[in-house]
């Protein structure tokens, strides 16, 4: 058996085409397990979350194209069944995964409602209410690819322009910004710029560690010498930082003071310029090296300020 869907060619003919229901199965028995195991976590980069979640759709989707291999749905009490079902399943699924040290979604349960109907309306004999439900299926599933095509896009960019870590020109730069709204309140500026047109400004709050951080691909390290950034201070009087520098290792096990890269910095008024030997990030963790290939957290962080401080940086760059 095939499992068949309906395709064009340039001059609009309708055409129909097949995939093998044995490589349906095999893909389906392939990634059943990873609903439960492996998966992105909170250091992954967004394109692998991203690619990750619309495999949902996709795996419904070739799912129910499987199915109908089998014994088409055609009647409309067979799509609120099939409906139903999925809905059902993807909760279950949520459900079991909380148990298996897996985060439970709501996105994840309709990504596998939007790929059940993708399957069903696009792999059964076109009518004009069967082509109505196909765009509102595909209408579904558009913003979720639109998620993983600027990720793609955005990673693409990233990778661009390393050793050029960050300098905070374009939204796929900002995506790295992490801040809480109690610690600082951060935004692109054009009034201290040292490299481009923009770059961050960072309000400081006087929480006791009140900071940011930059997650995301950073690259590999490992075959430079110098990390270095620029800090602007527009005020009078000096301004006590620390950049704190993690691998995964660090990220995903312990996060313990000792086990990353922490540096003092002072920022006179003015604009500063920081240099850092690598090889001290690298042997900074006590009893290991750090992992210059998986570099997964920069931050820059405040202790107990007395006032609200403001700073701008800038051109974060590997030499």
């Amino acid at each position: 058996m095939n499992c068949s869907f309906v395709m064009f060619n340039r001059d609009g003919v309708i055409l129909k085409a097949s995939l093998p229901s044995w490589l349906s199965g095999l893909f389906i028995l392939l990634v059943v397990p990873f609903f439960f195991v492996g998966g992105p976590d909170a250091l992954s980069s967004t394109l692998l979350k991203n690619v990750w979640n619309f495999g949902h759709i996709l795996f419904f989707a070739v799912f129910m194209l499987l199915v109908q291999s089998f014994r088409p749905l055609v009647r409309w009490n067979d799509w609120l069944l099939v409906t139903l079902l999925a809905i059902g399943m993807g909760i279950a699924i949520e459900f079991v995964q909380g148990f298996v040290g897996r985060d439970s979604s709501w996105d994840d349960v309709l990504h596998n409602l939007f790929g059940v109907w993708l399957g069903l309306f696009w792999g059964q004999k076109p009518t004009r209410r069967v082509w109505g439900l196909r765009f509102a299926s595909l209408a579904c599933v558009l913003p979720s690819l639109s998620l993983v095509l600027d990720a793609a896009w955005g990673d693409v960019v990233m990778r661009q322009q390393f050793p050029l870590v960050n300098s905070f020109e374009s939204r796929h730069e900002m995506q790295q910004v992490r801040a809480s709204a109690a610690q600082a309140t951060v935004g692109q500026t054009g009034r201290a710029v040292s490299h481009g047109q923009l770059s961050l400004s960072v309000i400081l709050s006087t929480k006791k560690y009140a900071g940011i951080s930059l997650l995301g691909p950073y690259g590999d390290w490992s075959g430079y010498q110098f990390l270095a950034m620029d800090f602007y201070n527009p005020e009078s009087e000096r301004l006590e930082l620390v950049i704190k520098i993690s691998d995964y290792q660090h990220d995903a096990g312990s996060n313990r003071y000792g086990d990353r890269f922490n540096y003092p910095v002072v920022l006179m008024t003015g604009w500063n310029h920081v240099r850092i030997d690598l090889n001290d990030i690298r042997s900074a963790p006590t009893g290991r090296n750090m992992q210059m290939d998986k570099i997964t957290g920069l931050a820059v962080f405040a202790l107990q300020l007395p006032a609200p401080r403001e700073f701008y940086w800038d051109n974060i760059r590997l030499q």
